[in-house]
């Protein structure tokens, strides 16, 4: 992303969105996987979240947004493991999940990068 920007590619008023999610939470891995499991999903997860956080120390002085965001949690080949508690917990068809992050993009500004 730096280099988009260092050749101009990515400008001021421009907006990076890296998709991530709750699974990146160190926090909630305590509620959630207090057993342990899938730690190259929550590693990389974890890794995508300081990566943005990081980027929009860089880029935000530079004019351009920078927005982690989670789709919600969606009906996938993924989660499929979970099927049994996705209508309770609420997952979506992953067109929603696509539709609720880019509303987000298109409603992003600068000051809450």
């Amino acid at each position: 992303v730096s280099a988009l920007f260092n050749r101009k590619l990515l400008r001021a008023g421009g907006k990076v969105a890296l998709i991530t999610s709750q699974a990146g939470s160190i926090a909630w891995r305590e509620e959630q996987n207090p057993e342990g499991d899938n730690y190259g999903h929550h590693m990389s997860r974890a890794a995508t979240n300081m990566m943005g956080r990081l980027l929009s120390f860089e880029l935000k002085p530079k004019g351009v947004s920078v927005a982690l965001l989670h789709p919600g949690f969606n009906r996938t080949d993924m989660t499929a493991k979970y099927a049994e508690i996705w209508d309770k917990e609420g997952a979506v068809d992953a067109r929603v999940g696509a539709k609720r992050v880019l509303h987000e993009i298109n409603n992003l500004k600068l000051r809450e990068t």
